[in-house]
């Protein structure tokens, strides 16, 4: 027999069971979810409305549930898989109601989050909602944005008009205590760190009524990332019981493995095919010392400045794969910006950004290249939140791999 090919389609769970119950109880915050996000954008709602489903749903107790379903309906799955347990083996969380959205880079994600948060507090299906995301920049950005959302007044009436439970739910971080109603907007960093975070206090023993959303949701299993780790063992703690946990990802995969538990997928080509988001334009696709000099990025630099100079900064971003690499590029950058200026005109132009200082020979070596690395690295971070606005000097980034 020919080897079937599965696609990430085929993965993509069904909810062909739903109860009717749980389809009116979505169904009825529809005007929340159009006035939420705008026509081209209907997929968001599609998003949020799937999720909400699983969740509402008394047809599927767990995400097992959902999978044995799909398992049984695919005649691709069942030829691809030698036993069901072998499925279902690839989910991590089957046991509780957890599922996640392969949602585009750039698709607006943040929006998905805030629309399930607010509506799952709306319907009574959670007293209270945890976000997690892996950085403190990313919990920034969203908590931002959840702000801006909450601050909307049609957003506000909708939900008055609804008789929504929690109509208008508060933004919070996790130094303040999380209420019945609240919204906690937290990097996972807080959820493992006991001290100054009110996480233990406000959510130990009330899993089951709260609603657990994370943005990045492929950090969770990453084996990477050593701080991230227990991002599993969190959602997995019986001190807080957590039941119902959705994630969000532009990259849902666990190494070359799409992610088993995607209710709805909505693809870059598709985004991109959409004009949802921007094919990014690369100056070069080569990569320095694969051919591009120093020379040429900055040439490429200064047309830039000519071309958009009177309406934009240019800002030319430079990504390696080592923080040691990264600090090394960044110094040959410094030396090369000093010929044409004085130096501490060209060290403000530049900044490095990595997430923590290597341990090891690495370390020593960065250590000896920035003698105060650790603070000129938390420095770092702070400019790169202004990057974009005028006053700020910074023209040049070289970033650790994944610039988010």
């Amino acid at each position: 027999a020919m080897p079937i090919t599965l696609v990430n389609d085929d993965f993509v769970l069904g909810l062909d069971n739903a109860s009717y119950d749980a389809r009116s109880a979505v169904g009825k915050f529809e005007p929340f979810f159009e006035a939420l996000s705008l026509d081209r954008y209907a997929f968001q709602r599609e998003a949020m409305r799937r999720a909400l489903l699983f969740l509402a749903s008394d047809n599927y107790n767990n995400t097992s549930a959902l999978a044995t379903e799909h398992f049984n309906a695919s005649g691709k799955l069942r030829a691809h898989f030698a036993t069901q347990p072998d499925y279902l083996g690839k989910f991590r969380l089957a046991d509780r109601k957890a599922i996640s959205l392969d949602l585009a880079t750039g698709a607006g994600k943040s929006f998905v989050l805030y629309g399930i948060a607010r509506a799952a507090l709306a319907m009574g299906l959670a007293d209270k909602v945890l976000v997690l995301c892996p950085s403190l920049t990313i919990e920034e950005g969203l908590k931002d944005k959840f702000l801006q959302l909450s601050a909307r007044q049609d957003l506000k009436q909708i939900m008055e008009a609804l008789d929504a439970v929690h109509p208008n739910p508060p933004i919070k971080s996790a130094n303040d205590p999380i209420l019945e109603g609240d919204i906690c907007v937290e990097n996972i960093h807080a959820a493992y760190d006991r001290t100054g975070s009110s996480i233990s206090d406000s959510f130990k023993g009330k899993g089951a009524r709260t609603l657990v959303l994370n943005d990045e949701a492929h950090h969770i299993y990453s084996e990477a990332d050593a701080g991230t780790k227990k991002w599993l063992s969190f959602l997995r703690s019986e001190d807080f019981g957590f039941r119902m946990i959705v994630g969000v990802s532009g990259t849902p995969y666990i190494g070359n493995e799409y992610f088993p538990d995607v209710v709805f997928r909505y693809g870059l080509k598709q985004a991109i095919d959409e004009g949802v988001v921007k094919k990014p334009d690369y100056a070069t696709d080569r990569a320095l010392g694969g051919g591009v000099t120093l020379e040429e990025v900055f040439s490429n630099h200064e047309r830039n400045r000519q071309s958009y100079g009177t309406q934009a900064k240019p800002v030319s971003i430079v990504v390696t794969e080592k923080i040691l690499a990264c600090v090394q590029v960044w110094k040959d950058l410094v030396d090369e910006l000093a010929k044409a200026m004085p130096r501490a005109d060209a060290e403000r132009k530049a900044i490095w950004v990595a997430s923590g200082i290597p341990s090891g020979a690495d370390g020593a070596e960065v250590k000896r290249l920035i003698p105060d690395a650790e603070k000129a690295r938390k420095q770092n971070m702070q400019l790169l939140r202004s990057v974009d606005s005028a006053d700020n000097p910074v023209e040049w980034i070289v970033s650790v791999s994944m610039l988010t």
